[in-house]
């Protein structure tokens, strides 16, 4: 739906498979130099505005061996709290399995995730040998 609204408005040019050279502009962007993936042609374009998306694709594969990641290989988290399938790891922002992709909520996940992981910290129980012999 706001895909083919996008598509359609004479307003937005769509352009993929590019490499991004440069946005120009003092105050404000009047313009950006890109490279086209398949020709390699540089092109120069006039606009007032720029949107970049980086990526869809999670960095997540350093942590996949050690805890539950869905298909698209974003971390799986309890949202209410961020931790994951593995005791004392937790998740936050982009990479986990939240379906909102956006700065202000992952902010405010890795401030959850954090608060969370002090308090799991705080409950640790401390363990040592000498607990054992009752020393």
């Amino acid at each position: 739906m706001n895909q083919e609204k996008v598509t359609r408005s004479p307003k937005v040019q769509i352009i993929g498979s590019a490499e991004l050279e440069e946005i120009s502009g003092n105050q404000s962007v009047t313009g950006l130099r890109y490279k086209e993936k398949k020709t390699g042609k540089i092109r120069e374009l006039a606009v007032s505005g720029v949107l970049i998306q980086i990526g869809l694709i999670p960095n997540s594969e350093f942590i996949r061996p050690m805890i539950d990641t869905n298909e698209a290989g974003e971390i799986v988290v309890d949202h209410a709290i961020g931790k994951t399938s593995k005791i004392g790891i937790f998740g936050a922002g982009d990479v986990t399995d939240d379906p909102f992709k956006q700065n202000n909520i992952a902010a405010g996940d890795g401030i959850r995730a954090a608060l969370s992981a002090y308090d799991y910290i705080l409950n640790i129980k401390k363990y040592s040998p000498c607990a054992e012999k009752g020393e």
